[in-house]
């Protein structure tokens, strides 16, 4: 499936180097770049960008509606944001994006759910047709209105330039990004673990949810499972999901090395390790440090995954591509909250 957009942006080519560099804060990165040119590919399909003069041009191919919604709207959002006036002027040919809900939302009810310590709650959500969430990503967004007693639920709806139109007033929705912990498609359920934290809008309505409430789910979006070989992984409470998740699928016996920051009044979780593997538990401060002790002896024989908050994203970015001299496609390092905001990931 294909779809193209046109759109007149001022200087396109400054834009488009823009661009490039926020996507590498993400550890996206281009598989071709020729001055005014980039292609990404992603595992949802081919995004091509071109600047010329004051118009940017866009083409996504991907295989399936899924990946092709989820690319235009993320290329629609990005460009929205740098200008909210481009919000009338987006309009896709080929394939473009199909009025009312977005393809990958899913109305998922509360099956259950179980304190795993007391720092993390396990929820398990009921819904049809996942077999998509157990191929492309690790994270879905969660929804449920700001008032859980409104009778009914206004979910979001996909606007002509693809972007997600929100609801907004006493429909308001809040949206959080999580970890898919476990997936069971013939059982149509997925497992997410939140963590607790009192004074959370959404885990504060986690603790109390019941069985039989309803949640929306959009996804799967970003995220991805690291390459082979020996693995150096870490995160804080925020990203241990991820890591769990993660380890759980790796195959062979490639080894690697976790470290998991913890908060003062958090213990450590009783977990397996696929072979080869050890785990260190340190204190949340101590956490870039102790992941730079890890793979200091290996340097760019290696793969690095590290998700948590902001700053210290941003400290082991750097060391996996200056000082350890890791490749793109071996590194990676995610924001997960910022300590300004609410943690985005769990």
């Amino acid at each position: 499936m294909q779809s193209e957009i046109s759109v007149e942006i001022g200087n396109a080519g400054v834009w488009l180097e823009d661009h490039v560099r926020h996507l590498a804060t993400h550890d996206l990165h281009p598989v071709a770049r020729h001055r005014d040119r980039a292609v990404f590919e992603t595992s949802y399909g081919k995004i091509r960008l071109a600047a010329d003069a004051d118009r940017l041009s866009v083409r996504i191919d991907s295989p399936d509606e899924d990946g092709l919604t989820v690319l235009q709207g993320s290329v629609s959002e990005y460009l929205i944001a740098h200008d909210p006036a481009l919000a009338k002027g987006i309009v896709w040919s080929g394939t473009a994006p199909a009025p009312g809900r977005p393809k990958n939302l899913r109305e998922m009810t509360i099956v259950r759910t179980r304190a795993l310590c007391d720092w993390l709650l396990r929820m398990t959500l009921k819904g049809k047709d996942l077999t998509p969430f157990t191929e492309r990503g690790l994270h879905v967004r969660l929804m449920l209105p700001r008032d859980p007693a409104r009778p009914e639920i206004v979910w979001p709806t996909i606007e002509t330039s693809g972007a997600i139109r929100f609801p907004a007033g006493k429909d308001e929705l809040t949206v959080r990004v999580y970890t898919v912990r476990e997936i069971s498609p013939e059982r149509g359920e997925v497992e997410i673990d939140i963590v607790r934290h009192a004074g959370g809008l959404f885990s504060d309505w986690a603790e109390s949810a019941r069985p039989g409430d309803r949640i929306g789910m959009i996804g799967p979006g970003g995220g991805h499972f690291p390459a082979g070989g020996w693995l150096a992984i870490g995160g804080d409470d925020t990203a241990v999901p991820a890591i769990m998740r993660i380890l759980e699928a790796r195959s062979g016996t490639d080894g690697g090395h976790a470290i998991i920051g913890l908060r003062p009044h958090q213990d450590p979780l009783a977990v397996s390790l696929p072979d080869g593997f050890t785990l260190d538990w340190v204190p949340i401060d101590d956490l870039p440090a102790a992941l730079k002790a890890a793979t200091a002896a290996r340097g760019a024989d290696q793969t690095g995954w590290f998700a948590g908050e902001a700053e210290q994203a941003k400290e082991i970015r750097e060391h996996f591509k200056t000082a350890l001299g890791l490749a793109p496609e071996r590194r990676y390092s995610a924001v997960y909250w910022r300590r300004d905001e609410t943690a985005k990931s769990q």
